[in-house]
């Protein structure tokens, strides 16, 4: 028997003992055996089942099932049915073996409340469990062949709880659970494509443990097979018979193991961290808390409407009026139609009155009013320009000014309700100008460096106080809205606007002067002026209240 140190660490001969597959419900299913009727009621995350028709044994292994894992095979002979309650008629089974039979053709009737466990015998713990995270899940392990290649699905993760291990896959339907250390060994076997009898002659595990493990992991798609047609084959000669054909004297090893998720084409377009990130900030793939829970209320208040204002001289900006903004723009079809990403820039100055205008119009307060109600305390909100989910306003607006007539070069906060900017930056931040607007020209691919370049960066407390599992997607959401706006507003003044797909999250960091944890940059927006022949869209300028 193997002996494990403190720290995990593999020592002594193989642990032969056997693995025994238990059976659980989800913490979440309550089991109701009080009907009259003999029915059994299952209640879970995602509904109700009654079962009709089922005997006291099956009732009492669920009953079991919901205080934790059970054997099957142990519950079916200690509680052998007499009477009506025998095995399935056609079955050739020991009275013990035909109630095994009924409670299982039950369970698969609810899969998606049911957790797959392996231990191993006279152990006080668990190996690994199979936990279903949506209605659609299904588990039925099959061994893989001995000597047949397996590995980790290139989208699985593997991340810590703080009480273990966790595999994660949105390609998947279940989270693996891995208990013990063994569990950990056999997946850290499976970074590259191994066989069976490799891994059980690699660590202190019986061949029989392994196959549990592994068949567990190719059930739930953790794990994916080596394609059959190509996964056990040589290289084929010019004779067309497999072998190993020889070059410059080397006879090469066997072809490297194809595995059909690697040329899947619905797969193929996705990264891992893209696909699980689209899985966990939607519906139907997982089994985390979502939406308006409000999972920080507890433990801290939320963050308020409007960012205080950094330290630093205040510089006034002019106001458009409204009613002549609207009698002076262009019919909105116009501008849709017109819209456009400009590169290069004219010769004319950027100014103070056409800045002021283009952050009034996209990206000001109008109002700050109070939220009552949901039993919580008031909260604050804000009414701006653009659209935002939850109210929530949680994107801030910093301005890298490189040329823009009134204005000093150099870094700046938009300061939305008092329509005004804040000069911002210490001497590292003011050393940062340059390289942010170099920056943001190649990232767009600009001709000439622009004038203005916005860093939108985000208050990301504000929306993960109240939701769980959307508030990042939410704000790169609520980016693409006020990209949107900016690209309009500007169009209309006959300015030329430029987004910015990507960037550096610690230079924008730098510049703004944030914590990337606490205020990440999420998005970036260019500003210049057009050249003379660049300007169908005719603007008259509006008057200017300061």
């Amino acid at each position: 028997m193997s002996a494990e140190s403190p720290s995990g660490v593999l020592s002594g001969a193989p642990d032969e003992r056997r693995c025994i597959s238990l059976w659980s419900l989800r913490e979440d299913v309550l089991v109701d055996t009080s009907s009259t009727t003999g029915s059994v009621l299952l209640s879970g995350r995602w509904g109700e089942v009654r079962l009709r028709g089922v005997n006291s044994t099956v009732r009492e292994a669920l009953r079991r099932m919901s205080l934790g894992p059970i054997s099957l095979t142990n519950v079916a002979a200690e509680l052998v049915p007499t009477g009506p309650d025998r095995a399935p008629r056609g079955l050739s089974v020991g009275p013990s073996a035909g109630s095994k039979a009924e409670i299982l053709m039950v369970l698969h009737r609810v899969q998606q409340m049911v957790v797959r466990s392996l231990t191993l015998e006279g152990a006080d713990r668990l190996l690994l469990s199979a936990v279903p995270i949506a209605p659609a899940a299904r588990c039925r392990p099959v061994p893989a062949g001995r000597r047949h290649p397996v590995r980790l699905s290139r989208f699985a993760f593997l991340r810590s709880e703080g009480k273990g291990f966790v595999l994660e896959s949105p390609t998947s339907l279940h989270r693996m659970v891995l208990h013990g250390p063994e569990a950990s060994w056999v997946v850290g076997m499976l970074g590259l494509p191994v066989t069976t009898e490799e891994i059980a002659a690699a660590l202190p595990l019986s061949l029989q443990t392994v196959s549990e493990i592994i068949a567990l992991l190719l059930a739930t798609g953790m794990a994916v097979p080596a394609d059959s047609d190509d996964g056990e084959k040589g290289e084929k000669g010019e004779d067309g018979k497999e072998g190993r054909r020889q070059e410059n004297g080397h006879v090469p090893g066997p072809a490297a193991p194809y595995f059909a998720e690697d040329r899947d084409p619905a797969l193929q377009s996705w990264s891992a961290v893209d696909l699980l990130f689209h899985s966990r900030s939607t519906l139907g793939r997982h089994d985390a808390d979502f939406g308006a829970t409000y999972p920080l209320a507890e433990r801290m208040p939320p963050a308020p409407a409007v960012k205080s204002l950094p330290d630093g001289p205040r510089i006034a900006l002019p106001r458009p009026v409204l009613d002549e903004v609207v009698a002076g723009d262009p019919p909105l079809t116009t501008v849709l139609e017109e819209r456009r990403s400009i590169r290069s820039y004219g010769a004319s100055r950027l100014t103070a009155a056409a800045l002021g205008e283009f952050l009034y119009r996209a990206l000001r307060v109008r109002g700050l009013r109070e939220h009552h109600g949901d039993g919580r305390p008031p909260d604050e909100y804000t009414d701006r320009p653009y659209p935002s989910g939850g109210r929530a306003y949680e994107l801030e607006f910093y301005l890298t000014v490189r040329d823009c007539a009134g204005i000093p070069a150099g870094i700046h906060y938009y300061a939305p309700v008092e329509h005004c900017l804040v000069r911002i930056g210490d001497a590292e931040q003011e050393t940062a100008v340059p390289e942010r607007i170099e920056e943001a020209r190649i990232v767009a691919g600009l001709a000439d460096p622009p004038s203005v370049v916005i860093t939108i960066t985000s208050r990301f407390h504000r929306l993960s106080w109240k939701y769980s599992g959307l508030a990042y997607a939410l704000t790169l959401k609520h980016v693409g809205a006020v990209t949107q706006n900016l690209y309009l507003i500007a169009t209309a003044m006959g300015l030329a606007p430029c987004a910015l797909g990507s960037g550096d999250v610690d230079l924008a960091a730098r510049t703004t002067g944030t914590d990337w944890r606490i205020e990440p940059g999420v998005g970036g927006f260019a500003l210049g002026t057009r050249r003379e022949e660049r300007s169908p869209v005719p603007h008259r300028p509006s008057a200017i209240r300061t």
